[in-house]
Order: C-alpha cells, then sequence, then structure tokens
C-alpha cells in the first residue's frame, strides 16, 4: 500500500510556531514531526506521499520531502480535499495519517494486520475508546460498521486509517462532493469497520503545550515510536 500525510493546513492553534512552517515540520527534538510519521510508515508502505499547502515552497525547499502533492488554494477548503487529491493520484490502497499525530509503531502494525486480514473488502479507521462529542468522533452499529462521524457522542477519531482500493472510486467522489468537509466523511459513506486504539497508544500537537506533551511521550519506555 501507499502512506499518505495530510499536511497542507497550517496549524493555527500553534500560533507564532507556524509562521513559517506548518506544524508537520515543526522540529522538536532535532527531528521533524513529519521525519517521524515517515518512520512510522515506512515498515508498511512501498512509498510515502505528503500533501502540503500552507509554506509549500518553503517546507520544499527546506525539507525536500518525499513525494510532495500540493493543494493549491488550501485555504479554501477542508482536509477533504487533500485526500482527494492524493487518493486522484495513487492507484492502490493508501494508509492515511492526520500531519499533526503520533501514533505507537504497534498499533500501525495492528492496523495494518487487520486490513490484511479482511483482504482490503473493508477501509478501517482509528479510533480512541472513550465516548465524547467534543472532538471528531466515530459511531459504529451493532455489526461493526461505521455509521456516522462528526462532533457527536462516540469514539474519537484518531488521525489514522486505511482507505481500500476496492472503496477508491466510491471514496472519491464523496470527497469531490465535499471539499469543506473533514475527510473522516468518507468512512460512514463506505464500508469501514473501526480499529480501537489505546488512547496513551496516541499523541495529537494542536497547541504549543502539545509539543511537551508529545516529548513525554515519545520518551516513555511504554511506547514505540521511531
Amino acid at each position: 500500500m501507499r502512506g499518505v500525510i495530510l499536511a497542507a493546513g497550517r496549524g493555527r492553534r500553534m500560533g507564532h510556531y507556524t509562521d513559517d512552517v506548518p506544524k508537520a515540520f515543526l522540529e522538536f527534538d532535532g527531528r521533524t514531526l513529519y521525519d517521524r510519521q515517515r518512520a512510522l510508515l515506512e515498515p508498511h508502505v512501498d512509498r510515502t506521499s505528503v500533501v502540503l499547502g500552507y509554506r509549500h515552497e518553503t517546507v520544499v525547499d527546506r525539507f525536500d520531502p518525499a513525494d510532495p502533492i500540493v493543494l493549491h488554494d488550501w485555504e479554501r477548503y477542508e482536509n477533504a480535499a487533500s485526500l482527494l487529491l492524493a487518493l486522484r493520484r495513487i492507484d492502490d490502497d493508501v494508509l492515511v495519517l492526520n500531519g499533526d499525530v503520533l501514533v505507537d509503531a504497534r498499533e500501525v502494525g495492528w492496523l495494518t494486520d487487520q486490513f490484511d486480514a479482511l483482504a482490503g473488502r473493508l477501509n478501517l479507521v482509528g479510533c480512541i475508546p472513550g465516548l465524547q462529542n467534543g472532538e471528531t468522533a466515530i459511531r459504529w452499529d451493532e455489526l461493526g460498521r461505521v455509521t456516522d462521524y462528526g462532533l457527536i457522542e462516540g469514539h474519537q477519531h484518531a488521525g489514522v486509517g486505511i482507505v481500500s482500493r476496492r472503496h477508491q472510486e466510491t471514496a472519491i467522489r464523496i470527497l469531490r462532493e465535499r471539499v469543506d468537509d473533514w475527510y473522516p466523511c468518507v468512512y460512514p459513506r463506505t464500508p469501514t469497520r473501526p480499529s480501537l486504539l489505546p488512547a496513551d497508544h496516541h499523541v495529537e500537537i494542536n497547541r504549543p503545550t502539545d509539543l511537551e506533551r508529545a516529548r513525554a511521550w515519545l520518551a516513555s519506555d511504554q511506547i514505540r515510536c521511531s
């Protein structure tokens, strides 16, 4: 399969930290978040693309990312447009990772193992247990099929998932009609199963204080992350 990192947005909640680069390319402890994400995906994919938008020229010049895909007019759209652009260019199963999350390497392996066991019949979306309705959440039925997403009572979307090539055409059509939406809108509208990730095996960087939290998370002897 192919890896795709969605990193077109600026990350305004990071304040001055993202004046020059999007938050996926912030450096902490000597490495960018993007570099750590590529290392996470590498054992499971043939190649990793990154969707850029904000300050893409700076990113390309300074960091020389592998296989950049540029979403022009990125500020006009939500990240559904980023995934749409990637799916239009990639004829393969796609392992999608938000540009602001890190996941324990074991969870990425577990996700791809589940996908292999399903032989690509279903998409998979990572979810964090614990019902909530204040962040983007995923809901599913008693048969284990995803039925809804959004600011709903559900399990928090973990920012990682797999879109099967088998459902690519449908996903492209859905995303094309919803470029002003968040890309998890594709999961309830295609055959998708949730994959539960422990909350402590996931960290999201949204604000400057999250950088310290990410450092502590990476330093934990309970975490495996490149």
